[in-house]
């Protein structure tokens, strides 16, 4: 059967490519293998355009270099952002998943926990829209200009930097994720505030994980627990 890549896919690949030139590419894929065929997935050509040929819809992202999971969790923040300021390809259908997380319209583009056996750490997944005209819109994606993007010492994504005392949504992630990290251990409530018990348990993962036992969860802290 004849298939394609969507152009706007076609275009934001580019646009990576251009902006990370040296980036490892070992996780990237838009065709599905095997595994992927025998089950609904966007990265089947199971879409077919005008002319009858079978789209692909999605792309996946290498996180980045081994460990280092800016560049995947730059470009899922940098997508999820354009989808709340309604890029073309980003219409019904579309959807980024990055480090255990999900954003798609029905969630207004604000980030909700992916509960999916694969966590994407790895790579970055995007699919877009499932009209021809969303998949295959040309316009940019604003990625291949503007410096190399974040550097080992920022945060993720845009997060911030918490510690105890700390609330808001950053604090629930990480709480989240703490959970999923250490099941046999009494569960943190993911209440958004940063107490002496989700302190604990931080500095308990930065122990075993060789970092520096602050308590603060800054740009090594964050990008351990968003890397798996």
């Amino acid at each position: 059967m004849a298939y394609r890549l969507a152009r706007c896919l076609a275009v934001l690949r580019d646009e990576v490519n251009a902006r990370w030139p040296g980036r490892d590419k070992a996780s990237d894929g838009w065709i599905g293998d095997p595994a992927h065929a025998s089950r609904k997935s966007d990265h089947n050509p199971w879409v077919k355009d005008s002319n009858g040929v079978g789209v692909v819809r999605a792309y996946d992202f290498d996180s980045g270099h081994g460990g280092d999971t800016g560049i995947g969790l730059h470009i899922a923040e940098h997508v999820r952002t354009l989808g709340q300021r309604g890029h073309p390809a980003l219409g019904n259908g579309s959807y980024v998943i990055s480090a255990r997380r999900i954003a798609s319209p029905a969630s207004g583009w604000s980030w909700r926990t992916y509960t999916g056996t694969n966590p994407h750490v790895n790579h970055t997944h995007i699919s877009v829209s499932l009209t021809q005209s969303g998949y295959d819109a040309t316009q940019g994606w604003g990625l291949s200009g503007g410096g190399p993007g974040p550097g080992p010492g920022t945060n993720p994504g845009g997060r911030p930097t918490i510690r105890r005392g700390s609330t808001g949504p950053a604090v629930a992630e990480v709480q989240r994720i703490l959970n999923a990290w250490y099941p046999k251990l009494a569960r943190l409530a993911t209440d958004g505030v940063f107490g002496p018990a989700t302190h604990a348990r931080v500095v308990y993962m930065q122990q075993r994980a060789g970092l520096g036992a602050d308590g603060i969860v800054g740009p090594l802290t964050w990008r351990k627990l968003l890397g798996g």
